[in-house]
């Protein structure tokens, strides 16, 4: 596995460690009859050893919200992009609309002894931290063979994804993410910042103006996804 390397100042912080999928990386999923292609965010494990990785729920679901499952109740499975015989994960937490919103976030199970090989970034900082408004923001994701970076914009705020009936609980950055960067993760010098979700295509896919993207904050993101599994880590 060749995987990127983000060099700057070692950080005071705890950064990931896995070798089954990289934040940035690039996995693919088969679903209404055609190949898509989402990004990971966080590595993560539970207390039992079973390895995960975070990464958008709507990369699991429809342009219309509709969410996708195999024949047995199960996630779909996911795919190292050089590889569409053999799946190495699966969906395995996901979140349901209620009350008029969304959490646009899922946890995707690595199969026993699979690995997603590909293009990531080692080590980046991942201790929770909270993006305030001026804070230097970084995305990986597989569009870019760097990190992108940009500042914090907006905090708090609520989105409507193109397409869905819900609001989702976005910080909104100036870092310019692209179609395939979803689920990838934003992180600065001070640890995990959150879950890339969505972008201005008007500006970030033509290059012109300012860009803005939007991000489901790390925060968020874990306590979601601890109502299910209340020891999980990044």
């Amino acid at each position: 596995m060749l995987a990127l390397t983000l060099i700057s100042p070692p950080p005071a912080y705890a950064a990931t460690d896995a070798d089954w999928a990289w934040p940035g990386m690039q996995y693919d999923l088969y679903k209404d009859g055609a190949w898509y292609s989402c990004s990971v965010g966080f590595p993560a494990w539970n207390d039992a050893g079973t390895r995960y990785f975070i990464s958008a729920g709507h990369c699991f679901r429809s342009a219309s919200g509709t969410h996708y499952v195999q024949p047995g109740g199960q996630g779909i499975d996911v795919y190292a992009p050089s590889d569409h015989r053999t799946p190495v994960g699966f969906e395995r937490t996901y979140t349901i609309p209620s009350d008029d919103r969304y959490d646009d976030v899922s946890l995707v199970e690595m199969y026993a002894g699979k690995k997603l090989g590909g293009y990531g970034w080692q080590h980046i900082p991942d201790t929770p931290a909270v993006g305030a408004v001026g804070d230097e923001a970084c995305l990986a994701g597989y569009r870019h063979s760097t990190s992108n970076c940009g500042t914090v914009t907006a905090t708090g705020r609520q989105q409507t994804l193109e397409g869905y009936p819900w609001t989702v609980n976005v910080s909104t950055a100036s870092f310019c993410a692209l179609g395939g960067d979803s689920g990838g993760a934003v992180y600065n010098r001070g640890g995990a910042l959150g879950v890339e979700i969505s972008r201005d295509t008007a500006h970030n896919d033509t290059g012109s103006g300012t860009c803005s993207s939007s991000f489901i904050p790390i925060a968020l993101v874990l306590q979601i996804l601890h109502k299910q599994d209340p020891s999980l880590s990044i």
